[in-house]
């Protein structure tokens, strides 16, 4: 019984002391809402969730990408993500994306291009990537980087001709829209081992 008394007399004293050293204005206050960023980074319900966003997303933002422009050459080109594509296979979910590029010269198109790239999510490590290619402003070309943990995965198609690497990437200036892009992509592959 002491003991019961002691541990309530102490929890008492604790709250009846809170209590007196709390201000009227901390005793009376409302909570507060805090508004959550526009630029936060969405988490993804599901694998559906995240394939549905990345589908109309990684489209969208490489079409508002700029030219880029690879030091030594005397074009520039534009990524465009046409589709992207996912299925099922035994390494986990399966990436297909098909992409168009446009060279250009003094401004004017001079030709075009394809690429598609296929890979499993669980064969590749995705990080964010600055490479050394410009935009006009001359900042660094940023994106999304898909990397094979071993041997070269990535099936690839350019122009029709076939090869395999041992990465691919996909630009993606804006950093939100990648920020957003690149936590689809990892939610996708947690969801997939």
């Amino acid at each position: 019984m002491r003991v019961m008394t002691m541990g309530f007399a102490a929890h008492f004293l604790l709250l009846f002391g809170l209590a007196a050293a709390a201000s009227p204005a901390t005793s009376n206050a409302k909570p507060r809402e805090v508004k959550v960023a526009d630029t936060a980074v969405r988490s993804f319900a599901s694998a559906a969730d995240a394939e549905a966003f990345l589908s109309d997303a990684l489209p969208a933002a490489t079409a508002v990408n700029p030219k880029y422009h690879t030091p030594g050459t005397d074009y520039e080109r534009r990524w465009l993500i046409k589709t992207v594509e996912f299925s099922r296979g035994e390494n986990g979910v399966i990436v297909a994306m098909d992409e168009a590029f446009e060279d250009y010269r003094d401004g004017a198109l001079v030709s075009r291009g394809a690429h598609q790239a296929t890979f499993a999510l669980n064969d590749v490590a995705i990080a964010p990537e600055t490479t050394e290619d410009l935009v006009d402003t001359g900042a660094k070309a940023q994106g999304v980087l898909f990397k094979c943990f071993g041997q070269p995965c990535v099936q690839a198609v350019w122009d029709g001709q076939k090869s395999v690497s041992a990465k691919t990437d996909v630009y993606i200036q804006d950093p939100a829209q990648r920020d957003q892009i690149l936590s689809a992509f990892r939610a996708l592959q947690a969801s997939s081992r």
